[in-house]
């Protein structure tokens, strides 16, 4: 059976989203799928000095990307969701999958069956307009959200669309057991904490750089960030010994940061950004690929206590979670795992088990597959 999956993602990129879309048509091909991706040829905002985009990803090349024209005028991402449900419709696919509103409402007009995944509420005029034809043709066999939070969102405000709609969080593949990990020099001296992810705005590295000020016993690594955002960070942060930015890291080695450390952190503000400039926050919808990598990692996590977070975690059973506000709920949470070195083990190894058992891409790509597919055979 044929996937034709669309998305506005830049590939490659530092982006979340670019991560997520590469690893779910991993997911689809491994189940025997035949995938394409298609995606904007958006070559001024290419990560550069990527030679195999696969590799950068830590994916094996088992589907197709094919990159579309991403013309630079007004409206450009419509002409490349039209472009893309064109050319999908001349594949004959089984199921056009997408992340781009556009992309799959064209693809339900030219009579192709359609999941839509949306991981906040859909915005503006425009956009509104799609969104609102889309979800009432026939050819939408599923709308996919993140968290339940997004569904009741959808819900209340589309009563006619409950049915339609499945939660399926993001997602991680587990650590092999045989990963290297980084071995930092304090290793089993002192505690390791770790940030794996972006700098923006309500990301909580502000909370980090406190952190590292009041718990001088503890070493910190952030890992990740725009060139932009990292020299902005180690132009403003107190220079501090046990304080180390390591700026951004492809995948695969950002895992191996990841799994040296022995506590990993999300300290997420009430608002979130989802991009440099802070004008979107998503800290009401939000399913952060950072928690599942965590997870995946076997490591003990403390988390900002949000109530979206509450849909995976649970405080003192796969996580410790603090106030997002109180510096000192974070300081008591690091001395907790600092002084109990079992307790530390207990939580990773709760939540790598969570992970595997529901959290995996492959158990993700199952769920909004198998469930859209019964759809359309009725």
């Amino acid at each position: 059976m044929k996937i034709v999956y669309i998305a506005p993602s830049i590939i490659p990129s530092r982006t979340a989203n670019s991560i997520h879309v590469m690893k779910m048509c991993r997911a689809f091909a491994q189940k025997g799928y035949e995938v394409t991706l298609m995606v904007p040829d958006n070559r001024v905002s290419y990560e550069p000095c990527v030679e195999d985009v696969f590799d950068f990803y830590g994916v094996e090349r088992c589907f197709q990307i094919l990159y579309l024209p991403l013309p630079p005028v007004k409206g450009r991402g419509l002409i490349f969701g039209f472009e893309a449900a064109r050319r999908a419709k001349k594949m004959h696919p089984d199921i056009v999958y997408g992340r781009d509103l556009p992309g799959c409402f064209f693809a339900s007009m030219l009579k192709l069956p359609v999941i839509f995944e949306s991981h906040a509420p859909i915005e503006g005029f425009v956009y509104g307009k799609i969104f609102n034809r889309l979800i009432q043709r026939s050819e939408l066999m599923r709308l996919v959200v993140i968290t339940r939070a997004l569904k009741d969102y959808y819900s209340s405000r589309y009563p006619f669309i409950p049915d339609k709609i499945i939660v399926a969080p993001d997602g991680a593949d587990p650590v092999p057991d045989g990963a290297v990990p980084v071995v930092f020099p304090n290793k089993d001296k002192r505690l390791q904490v770790g940030y794996v992810g972006h700098l923006y705005s309500g990301r909580g590295v502000d909370v980090i750089c406190q952190l590292a000020e009041s718990c001088p016993w503890a070493d910190f690594h952030v890992v990740g960030g725009t060139y932009k955002d990292i020299n902005a960070y180690r132009e403003k942060v107190k220079p501090l010994a046990n304080l180390h930015l390591h700026g951004f890291k492809p995948y695969t080695e950002a895992e191996r940061y990841r799994i040296g450390c022995d506590v990993l952190i999300a300290p997420y503000q009430n608002k979130v950004s989802v991009t440099g400039n802070g004008a979107t926050t998503t800290e009401l919808w939000m399913s952060p690929l950072k928690i599942f990598e965590y997870m995946a990692a076997g490591k003990a996590i403390i988390c900002s206590d949000l109530p979206v977070l509450r849909e995976v975690l649970v405080d003192g059973r796969n996580s410790l979670l603090c106030d997002p506000e109180d510096i000192n709920s974070w300081i008591r949470a690091l001395v907790i795992l600092s002084e109990n070195k079992d307790y530390r083990i207990q939580l990773g190894k709760t939540a790598r088990k969570e992970l595997i058992n529901n959290y995996s891409w492959s158990a993700r790509a199952s769920k909004v597959l198998d469930t859209g597919l019964k759809l359309s055979e009725r």
